[in-house]
């Protein structure tokens, strides 16, 4: 019933991807094939009758998951050859979903390295084909395997990615799994706040999608948890409403685990009649893989039995739990039974075996102890590299921000010089301009001062006084123009122009005709 339950029935979810029509896509349903008691010579003679196509891929993986309880060879040998058929006919989600199944084989036939690396190649191609949803499912999937390796810290690294990826891909039931996993690996390592922190996100999601089953699972670790937290009656509360939401789904599996769960807050809440009759019901439902469920009924049965005079029946009990617990590696669930048979040992007056049992309980609680202030230890390490990562970041970004603002200012500085350059070259054109513009004013005759020429005037100062046709000459200099133009306008040759000019300069005494119009402008 723990949300990480032994292999085959905590990934049912996993394991079961249909087929639909390539225009609807790839639909995955996620519980197990349902078989009849001929399934698998139904679907031998399905596999016999079928074409190469994805139906026939289909049919192999289950096969291939018929076998798991009963031929691990068998399970590898088909859901190989479905997943060599769905490669060949480039059916992506055959090859992925026989890959696992592949890979789960591997790991209950105790060949780990060989499943992790068949689930690596199964998440390759999904990563390939960019598939978000199977990632997310193999991510958790190899998390589950490491978990059942005792390989806690590679199992949390997989379940956050899991969890990453399921957020990413909008996957809420894989967000759930992920956030229930990850509260087991936290209550296994005794964070109990971060692990009900956990469990209560999962739960928020069963209620949204309405899943039942689901809350029964959340509930049910809740309550857990509280009874390692030695909070019994938040314990009870919580295996209570797993139990009459269980009742509802007709769940007997889940109803014996819950039933254990009652029974034990039941006896650290001193209620012991009930206790024993919840146990009682719970271990004889108990599936024969729930070692963990079972050695926790057997140890409170066992002392319960004890303490109301059924010494044999309730020490045999004790003794049996402590054989099964001492073949795993939970010292907590070790811890509570050799505490129990030390208590046991008291009351059948036997002090020997109760301080044997005592020294081995303490021992335990030192381990214990020192297993938390060790996985404390990596928790605060993990978040000071975290928080040195975020250091290291934050230097790269302003080290970034830093280059940025070179550039920009370096951009700026360029920018200034190009307009500077610009406004230089415009400066000097203008000042070209000006200059010739200033030379051309210089080549054409000027008002100096604004002066007009006075022919009267200048008669008066003149020995020899100018002629209206030389005043008219005069005056078209003084316009500018040549000889020709000056011809031109009156209508003489230009030979008349150049003697009427000659007689001028001598008249003026000037020596061209710049200086005649200066002369004559002063005069």
């Amino acid at each position: 019933m723990k949300m990480l339950q032994p292999v085959i029935e905590n990934r049912l979810f996993l394991m079961t991807a249909f087929f639909s029509s390539v225009i609807a896509g790839i639909i995955f349903l996620y519980s197990p094939p349902a078989f009849s008691q001929n399934g698998l010579n139904d679907l031998l003679q399905q596999l016999e009758k079928s074409e190469r196509d994805t139906n026939r891929v289909w049919i192999l993986r289950d096969i291939a998951y018929y076998h798991m309880d009963d031929d691990l060879d068998s399970a590898i040998h088909y859901s190989q050859r479905g997943f060599n058929l769905a490669r060949d006919i480039g059916f992506v989600q055959g090859q992925i979903w026989n890959l696992y199944q592949k890979a789960l084989a591997l790991e209950f036939g105790d060949r780990f390295e060989e499943a992790i690396a068949t689930y690596q190649d199964a998440y390759n191609i999904s990563v390939v084909y960019k598939d978000s949803l199977s990632m997310a499912k193999l991510r958790n999937a190899m998390g589950v395997a490491y978990y059942y390796q005792s390989d806690y810290n590679n199992a949390l690294n997989f379940y956050h990615e899991a969890l990453a990826l399921s957020e990413v891909a909008g996957y809420q039931e894989g967000e759930s799994h992920a956030l229930n996993n990850l509260g087991v690996i936290y209550r296994h390592r005794r964070n109990f706040k971060k692990a009900l922190d956990i469990y209560l996100k999962s739960l928020e999601i069963k209620k949204t999608q309405k899943d039942t089953i689901g809350m029964v699972n959340v509930h049910y670790n809740i309550g857990l948890l509280y009874s390692y937290m030695q909070v019994f009656d938040k314990s009870l509360e919580a295996f209570s409403k797993a139990q009459k939401l269980a009742e509802g789904q007709k769940d007997e599996r889940s109803m014996a685990e819950i039933n254990v769960g009652l029974g034990v807050a039941l006896y650290n809440l001193e209620k012991h009649q009930d206790a024993y009759d919840y146990l009682k019901i719970g271990i004889e439902n108990l599936k024969s893989d729930k070692i963990h469920e079972k050695v926790g009924a057997l140890t409170y049965l066992g002392i319960l039995e004890v303490r109301t005079g059924k010494t044999d029946e309730g020490l045999s009990k004790l003794i049996e739990a402590k054989e099964i617990v001492e073949q795993t590696e939970r010292l907590e669930l070790k811890r509570q039974v050799m505490k129990e048979l030390a208590v046991a040992y008291e009351l059948l007056q036997q002090p020997e075996k109760s301080i044997e049992s005592w020294k081995a309980f303490n021992i335990l609680n030192d381990s214990i102890n020192n297993e938390q202030k060790l996985w404390a230890f990596e928790e605060m390490q993990a978040r000071f590299d975290a928080i040195e990562k975020d250091k290291k970041i934050q230097q790269q970004e302003l080290e970034l921000s830093k280059e940025k603002t070179k550039k920009a200012r370096l951009m700026i500085f360029l920018t200034i010089a190009f307009l500077s350059g610009l406004a230089g070259i415009y400066y000097y054109v203008f000042r070209w301009r000006a200059k010739v513009k200033a030379q051309e004013e210089n080549n054409t005759p000027a008002k100096p001062n604004g002066t007009a020429i006075d022919i009267g005037r200048i008669n008066s100062k003149l020995l020899s006084p100018l002629t209206t046709r030389e005043s008219e000459i005069i005056e078209l200099v003084e316009k500018g123009m040549t000889n020709h133009e000056i011809a031109e306008n009156l209508f003489v040759s230009e030979n008349t122009v150049k003697t009427h000019l000659k007689n001028i300069f001598s008249k003026t005494h000037a020596i061209n005709r710049t200086d005649l119009i200066h002369k004559l402008r002063n005069y």
